[in-house]
């Protein structure tokens, strides 16, 4: 028999409303128990139409009634919601990767409790190649972020295309850290945060978020390239985010999983 697990979605903006509504049109194996937002108010009216509505509670509450709870909030919120899903030996599924590198302290939390963390592999594909090119041993990973410049806040006016940033990805999620969570995802499947090369780019002839990567491996070479639609809600984040959290919900109640 198949089992059943409770979700709740913390954070109802472009990406953890299109998890929530999915898991109201039905995901096999799971159940929406609950979604909290910072405005309680407006999150209730935009799960009022859901097929059954679930209540809005306070983050901290989430842990209490979910067996799997999915971020999707600011990443200055992650640890209120990471934390107490792990003690209560949760599992998190993390939209915020850079908020986990952060907070990496959370995986030693996760290893004592038995608590799990997952990270999609959001607006990047190729992530089984890294891990299986980190298996045979990695020398070099390089990520490079193109994306228009309304992607970033505050950007001066400039001509053409300009390098934003060029050094580690501890350093890129630091500096950007609405933007670059594909980066902390790649540094957490390879070298790390500190050994990974990232480049951020600012570029007026784009219309979609670009990412280059490039992984050295003593198995071979390869390079992927990944063009994605800037959110309409949120530009600042790839539209196909909230289907990759949508994709690895499924695959928990999958009878079949590929490439993990």
């Amino acid at each position: 028999m198949q089992q059943h697990h409770r979700v709740a979605v913390a954070g109802l903006g472009a990406v953890g409303m299109k998890v929530a509504a999915a898991l109201d049109a039905g995901m096999a194996g799971l159940s929406l128990v609950a979604v909290s937002a910072a405005d309680a108010a407006r999150a209730q009216a935009r799960v009022a139409g859901f097929a059954r509505v679930p209540p809005v509670l306070p983050v901290a509450d989430l842990a209490q009634v979910a067996d799997i709870v999915v971020e999707c909030l600011p990443p200055s919120l992650f640890r209120s919601l990471a934390e107490p899903v792990l003690l209560a030996g949760g599992t998190l599924v993390a939209a915020s990767a850079g908020a986990l590198v952060v907070h990496d302290d959370l995986t030693a939390l996760a290893a004592r409790t038995g608590g799990r963390i997952l990270l999609p592999s959001g607006a990047l594909a190729g992530l089984d190649g890294l891990r299986a090119a980190a298996e045979a041993g990695l020398e070099a990973v390089t990520l490079v972020t193109r994306k228009p410049p309304a992607s970033f806040a505050d950007l001066p006016a400039g001509e053409g295309p300009h390098c934003l940033f060029a050094g580690s990805a501890r350093e890129a999620i630091a500096r950007f850290p609405l933007n670059v969570n594909v980066a902390a995802t790649v540094s957490l499947a390879g070298l790390g945060a500190d050994r990974t090369r990232v480049e951020v780019w600012a570029d007026p002839a784009l219309t979609r978020n670009e990412h280059h990567l490039t992984v050295e491996s003593r198995a071979g070479r390869f390079t992927l390239v990944a063009q994605n639609w800037p959110d309409p809600d949120n530009p600042k984040s790839s539209a196909i985010t909230g289907f990759s959290i949508i994709a690895a919900l499924r695959r928990l109640g999958a009878a079949v999983v590929i490439g993990t």
